[in-house]
């Protein structure tokens, strides 16, 4: 008798401590992981934290690369949050096969379908059970389209570095988006400093009239070299680096990391509500900031050929 009632026991055992885990998970607190720790991703939590309205929010930042995001990430896992949410692709990297229980949003990721996070991109509903999130490609589309509607078509050089990753798949995306929006594409590598000035003047060289400064980390490297041309208009800047002045730059196309802050806070709030994860397709979303120097602008008018028409400039805002 007690031989047969053995697996009864154990499933009541198990239903019981699994009930009891949902219970201590629903007063957990909500903590966000994020990596790398740059100046956006701080204001995507500011914003955050301030739509979401439900308590208390640890954040906590991990360095891109060593053990100490793994390390801290177990950490996290054992406080057994009610939510856990993740922002920046090396976060979710890390997240994606370490967390399998607890309800993960995440976000400020350009590309999921890497991370093991999901599975097709034909298919947004096809991700990790306990995981959905936003999606933000960096928007070089949208600099491209406001670019040439401001500058008109022609040759636009894109210096990147090879060691980041991040660049690399921008400079492989604008060799074939540009196109599209009747652009040459003209790219140059360089890995460091000593490289970065030649690499620029191989680009002007081969009869680039605009530069595109892209939104990756490396490009602080070099932004100042480029908007500095800018500033001297030796050449038509369009930036989509998001750090820092973009004085010298004629257009400016980039993320709203706070707008994004919220609409992840507003999916959050969907999982504390109690839509489980794995019923919430994963959505792409890029809202915009977008300026336009007027006084470049019209300096640039003068110039031939003649490319400032103010009512491509009003379009372009």
């Amino acid at each position: 008798m007690a031989r047969a009632l053995l697996p009864a026991v154990l499933l009541l055992i198990t239903t019981l401590a699994l009930a009891l885990g949902g219970c201590d998970r629903a007063r957990g607190p909500i903590i966000v992981f994020g990596s790398p720790d740059s100046p956006r991703l701080r204001r995507a939590v500011a914003a955050f934290q301030a739509r979401l309205g439900a308590g208390p929010v640890e954040v906590v930042l991990a360095p891109e690369f060593g053990p100490q995001g793994r390390e801290t990430l177990r950490r996290l896992r054992q406080a057994n949050p009610r939510l856990l949410v993740v922002l920046g692709a090396p976060a979710l990297m890390l997240a994606a096969p370490m967390v399998k229980q607890i309800p993960v949003v995440f976000g400020m990721v350009a590309d999921p379908y890497f991370t093991g996070a999901a599975y097709e991109p034909a298919r947004p509903d096809l991700h990790q059970e306990n995981i959905t999130g936003i999606a933000s490609p960096a928007p070089l589309g949208p600099a491209l389209q406001h670019g040439v509607s401001l500058l008109g078509p022609g040759a636009w050089g894109f210096l990147y570095d090879p060691t980041d990753g991040v660049a690399l798949d921008l400079a492989r995306r604008f060799e074939t988006e540009a196109p599209r929006f009747g652009v040459q594409p003209l790219t140059e590598a360089s890995a460091g400093a000593a490289t970065d000035g030649p690499g620029l003047e191989r680009l002007l060289n081969r009869g680039a009239r605009v530069l595109y400064l892209p939104p990756a980390a490396s490009a602080a490297r070099y932004a100042p070299l480029v908007l500095e041309m800018g500033r001297r208009l030796k050449v038509r800047v369009v930036s989509g680096f998001p750090e820092g002045s973009h004085e010298g730059a004629v257009l400016w196309v980039v993320l709203d990391y706070p707008k994004l802050g919220e609409e992840i806070a507003d999916l959050a709030r969907r999982v504390l509500a109690g839509e489980r994860p794995r019923t919430i397709p994963l959505a792409e979303k890029t809202p915009l900031k977008v300026e336009v120097d007027d006084t470049l602008a019209r300096k640039w008018s003068g110039y031939p050929p003649g490319i400032y028409e103010g009512e491509k400039m009003e379009k372009a805002k």
